[in-house]
């Protein structure tokens, strides 16, 4: 399974919305989330904000998916956003990813398909108290969507 270790060593402040999501249903809740957001121009506010000021390998459109890497509670929030470190507008809020050490998938589908079963038990690394995200990029970036997953190397 394709990866690269990515570390931030600093906190990342990302500023959207958050909806609850049953755990169980999240593959296809998530999909109908982000087409609302679209069909809103929610996200497109997101793209706005995320322009103003690039920092940091992790730009693009997150989807934050709950508060740890490992989903284990009924249902978590799954948090639209981007990096910004302006003023909060207007019906958003911010929430601040810890600085560490990320394995980063490309293709966020097929990651999330392998990550628990088949990459983690040999890798190396254990899941870290940070959650996963999920980073939509521009147009004109390949990969087009990376899953980035907090790890620790194992003990």
């Amino acid at each position: 399974m394709e990866f690269r270790i990515e570390t931030l060593d600093f906190e990342v402040r990302v500023v959207g919305k958050g909806q609850m999501v049953k755990t169980g249903r999240a593959f296809k809740k998530i999909p109908v989330l982000w087409s609302a957001a679209k069909k809103e121009g929610f996200t497109q506010k997101l793209i706005d904000l995320s322009w103003e000021n690039p920092q940091c390998a992790q730009e693009g459109v997150l989807g934050i998916c709950g508060e740890e890497a490992a989903i284990t509670a009924d249902e978590f929030t799954y948090f639209m956003g981007v990096r910004y470190d302006g003023e909060i507008p207007d019906q958003m809020e911010a929430v601040s990813i810890p600085p560490g050490t990320w394995a980063v998938f490309p293709n966020i589908t097929e990651a999330w398909k392998r990550l628990y079963s088949e990459w983690l038990p040999g890798s190396g690394y254990e899941l870290a108290n940070a959650p996963c995200i999920e980073c939509y990029y521009g147009p004109k970036r390949k990969p087009r969507h990376e899953l980035w997953v907090p790890v620790l190397p194992k003990v």
